[in-house]
C-alpha cells in the first residue's frame, strides 16, 4: 500500500482517561505531528454496556476531535475483549481448553467458533460500522486485535475438527494409518469414537488440531473482513495487527496463526513489534518483524503498535526512539504508531507506559518523537513507499514450528530460536533477507536459507530440489525434511527426497557434549543437536572434532546441476554460522560489506527510483566506516557524499544516503 504521507500516531482511548482532556490531547498530538490515531478496538463494553443498548459517545467525541484537528482514524473492531454481561448470558463463549474453562477477565479468552459469540460479534461490528462508515477522517479498519483461538477445545469445536478430518480422510482406515493410531490402542473404528483431543498423546493428531485452530483464525478474520467490506469506501483499507511469538518481548513467528493465509483477506499487513531497549537495543527484532510484515502481502506494511516507553526496562536512551522510528521505515514500513498515547491509571496494563507518563504532561519521549517527525517530514518524499528487493530469503513455516513443539530438540532450542539464530546471523552481517512461506516462489533469490523444515510435503521438497537444480544456492538446516504435513516421519533415507540434492544422509543424531568442528581454519563449538552425516558424493566442509564422532561429517556441500546445496547437520555458535553464510554468499555472488553489527545497513528504492541506504549505529560508542555506495546525498544533513568517504556515526545515530 503506497501512502502520500507516512502514518505517524498512536492508539488513543478517550474512554480510559481519568478526566476530560480530549482537546488537550488532540492539541498535543497535532503539535507532535500526528496524522493518525487508532481507536475503538478495546472497549466493546463501552459501546454496548448492556445487551442491545449502545452508547457511542466516546467514539464520536474522538471522531469529532479528529475532524477538528485533521487527524486520520483507523477503526478497530472490538471483538477480542467481550463484555461481562455476554459471558454471563452465554457461558460457553468462554473457551474450554486443556486447563478447563477460561474465567472471565482477560482478553482473547473466547471460543471464536461459538455461534452465540459470532452472532453478537457481528452485531457490534455492524453497529460500529454504521457509526463510522461515512466519517471523512476514517481511512482504514483493523480487524480484531492479535487474534487468538484461546486453545478452543469444546465438544462443539472439536466436532468441527472431526468434520475437517472426515473431509480429508473419507476412509477412516486412511485416517488411522496416516496418524499411526494403532499405537497404544488409539485406533478408532467410527468417527463417533473420536476421543477428546485434549488428552491425545499422538503428536500428529495434536499438530493437526493446532493447524485446524490456525485455520479457524483465518476463517474468523476473513468473516470479519467480509462484513467490514460491506461498508467501506474507495481509498479505505482493511488491516490487522499481527504479532509474534513472545519471550517477554516479540521474538519469532506467531505459532497460533498462519499469517500468510490470514493476510489474504486484507489490503495491507499490519504488525505489532516490541523489543529490548537501552544497551540491548540491536534493531534485530525491528528488522525481523519488518521482514515478516512486508512478506505477508509482498508490499509495504504498517507498524500499528510499537513501544514508546512500555515496560520498566524499555525506557529508551536519548536518541533511541528516533533511531527505532527510522529503523521501521528502513525495513519497508509506511507507518510508525505507538501503543499507546497515555499511560493507563488502573487495571492490567497500568505499567505498560505510553508516550505520556501518568501525569499526562509533555515528557522526553513526547519531545523526541515530535522532533523526529519534524526532521523526517523534510525528507519524507524520499523515504515513503520504500521498495526492497533482497537477494536472500529464509523460509518460515508454522507446520515445522508445531512439529518441533510436539517433538522438541531440547528445552532451550525450539523452532523460533533456530529461525532467529539463522536470521540474526544474516542481519548482523548486513545480509538483508525476506521471510517467505513454502508456498512462495524461491526463484528470485540467489540464496535460500531453510531452518529446521521439520514438516514438509513432498511437493515442497521437490520444489527445493528444483530450486537448486535451476541455479539456486540453498543452506538446508538440521531437522529438515524429516516428516510430512501430518508430522508422520518419512520412512526412507533422511532428509526425505533431498539426499541426492545434498549428497549426504544420516540415520543417527544425538546431543553433543565436548564436540566442536573446524571450518575455514577456525574452531567452533557444537551444542544442542548434531546429526551424524555420511557423505555420498558431497564435499565435506567440516567433520566433528571428537574422539568417536570424528568419523562423521557436520557440514556438506554439493554442486547440484546449476546450483548448490549445503547441509548443516548441527547447531553451532553464531560466528561459525556466519562463516558458513559468508562462504555461501561468495558462491551465490552476493557481495557483503566489510562492516558488521553494530553498524547495520538497510536499503531500498524510493518513489523517485533512486537507491536509498540507511546506516545505523546500534551502540553507545561512535562507529566509523568507509562508504562503499555510489556518490549521493545524505538526506538528513542535506550534504553530498562520495564513494570511499569516511563516515562517523555517533552513538545511537544514523545517516541516510540517496544515491545520485
Amino acid at each position: 500500500m503506497n501512502v502520500d504521507s507516512i502514518l505517524f500516531g498512536s492508539a488513543y482511548y478517550d474512554e480510559y482517561m481519568p478526566y476530560d482532556r480530549i482537546e488537550t490531547d488532540f492539541q498535543m498530538m497535532k503539535e507532535a505531528g500526528f496524522n493518525v490515531i487508532r481507536i475503538a478496538e478495546s472497549t466493546w463494553s463501552t459501546w454496548e454496556p448492556e445487551d442491545g443498548i449502545f452508547d457511542f459517545t466516546h467514539l464520536h467525541r474522538m471522531l469529532d476531535a479528529a475532524s477538528r484537528y485533521n487527524i486520520n482514524v483507523i477503526i478497530g473492531t472490538p471483538t477480542y475483549a467481550i463484555p461481562a454481561w455476554l459471558a454471563k448470558k452465554y457461558p460457553k463463549i468462554l473457551s474450554y481448553n486443556k486447563n478447563g474453562q477460561e474465567l472471565y477477565g482477560h482478553r482473547q479468552l473466547t471460543d471464536i467458533t461459538n455461534p452465540d459469540y459470532l452472532r453478537y460479534a457481528e452485531r457490534i461490528i455492524r453497529k460500529l460500522m454504521e457509526q463510522v462508515k461515512d466519517h471523512p477522517m476514517v481511512i482504514g479498519y483493523q480487524l480484531d486485535n492479535e487474534t487468538r483461538s484461546a486453545g478452543a477445545a469444546s465438544l462443539e469445536t472439536q466436532a468441527l475438527f472431526i468434520e475437517k478430518m472426515k473431509e480429508k480422510y473419507p476412509d477412516i482406515e486412511d485416517f488411522n494409518q496416516e496418524f499411526g493410531l494403532d499405537y497404544w490402542s488409539n485406533r478408532i473404528a467410527s468417527w463417533d469414537d473420536f476421543p477428546d483431543i485434549r488428552g491425545t498423546i499422538n503428536g500428529s493428531l495434536s499438530a493437526a488440531y493446532k493447524r485446524f485452530l490456525r485455520d479457524v483464525i483465518t476463517d474468523f478474520l476473513t468473516w470479519q473482513s467480509n462484513i467490514v467490506r460491506e461498508y467501506i469506501h474507495e481509498g479505505q483499507f482493511i488491516t490487522h495487527n499481527f504479532d509474534y511469538s513472545w519471550i517477554d518481548y516479540s521474538y519469532g513467528i506467531q505459532p497460533e496463526v498462519n499469517q500468510f493465509d490470514a493476510a489474504l483477506c486484507m489490503d495491507v499487513a499490519g504488525v505489532d513489534i516490541y523489543h529490548l531497549s537501552q544497551d540491548k537495543l540491536d534493531g534485530a527484532m525491528i528488522a525481523f518483524g519488518g521482514a515478516v510484515g512486508r512478506s505477508l502481502k509482498k508490499d509495504n506494511y504498517l507498524v500499528l503498535e510499537t513501544e514508546a516507553q512500555g515496560r520498566y526496562d524499555w525506557v529508551a536512551y536519548p536518541g533511541q526512539l528516533r533511531l527505532q522510528a527510522y529503523s521501521h521505515l528502513a525495513s519497508g514500513a509506511n507507518s510508525v504508531m505507538y501503543w499507546h498515547w497515555h499511560s493507563i491509571h488502573n487495571s492490567f496494563e497500568s505499567y505498560w507506559k505510553g508516550i505520556l507518563s501518568h501525569d499526562l504532561l509533555p515528557n522526553a519521549p513526547y519531545r523526541e518523537i515530535s522532533e523526529w517527525r519534524k526532521e523526517m517530514l523534510k525528507i519524507e518524499e524520499h523515504l515513503r513507499n520504500l521498495t526492497k528487493k533482497c537477494k536472500a530469503a529464509i523460509i518460515i513455516d508454522n507446520s515445522s514450528l508445531t512439529g518441533l513443539d510436539e517433538f522438541p530438540i531440547s528445552d532451550t532450542l525450539d523452532y523460533n530460536h533456530i529461525l532467529r539464530w539463522m536470521y540474526d546471523c544474516c542481519y548482523e552481517m548486513n545480509l538483508e533477507c525476506d521471510l517467505i512461506s513454502v508456498n512462495d516462489s524461491f526463484e528470485d533469490y540467489p540464496l535460500l536459507l531453510v531452518p529446521a523444515l521439520y514438516s514438509a510435503t513432498e511437493e515442497t521438497l521437490r520444489k527445493l530440489n528444483t530450486y537448486v537444480k535451476n541455479g539456486g544456492h540453498m543452506l538446508l538446516g538440521f531437522r529438515s525434511g524429516f516428516s510430512d504435513s501430518e508430522i508422520k516421519i518419512y520412512h526412507d533415507a533422511q532428509p526425505h527426497l533431498l539426499t541426492e540434492c545434498i549428497g549426504a544422509t544420516y540415520d543417527q543424531y544425538t546431543i553433543p557434549r565436548n564436540v566442536s568442528l573446524e571450518f575455514d581454519g577456525k574452531t567452533y563449538e557444537v551444542s544442542e543437536w548434531m546429526e551424524l552425516l555420511r557423505p555420498i558424493d558431497a564435499e565435506v566442509w567440516a567433520s566433528y572434532k571428537h574422539t568417536f564422532w570424528n568419523i562423521y561429517s557436520a557440514i556438506t556441500h554439493k554442486r547440484y546441476s546449476n546450483g548448490s546445496a549445503t547441509y548443516l547437520g548441527c547447531y553451532i555458535e553464531k560466528d561459525g554460522l556466519k562463516a558458513i553464510i559468508r562462504k555461501l554468499c561468495e558462491v551465490a555472488v552476493i557481495p557483503l560489506p566489510y562492516y558488521t553489527f553494530p553498524i547495520i545497513r538497510k536499503e531500498g528504492t524510493n518513489d523517485f527510483g533512486k537507491k536509498v541506504q540507511y546506516f545505523f549505529n546500534y551502540s553507545s560508542n561512535n562507529q566509523e566506516f568507509i562508504y562503499d555506495g555510489d556518490d549521493g546525498k545524505e538526506l538528513i544533513g542535506n550534504t553530498p557524499v562520495k564513494t570511499g568517504e569516511r563516515i562517523i556515526l555517533k552513538h545511537w545515530d544514523l545517516v541516510i544516503i540517496e544515491e545520485n
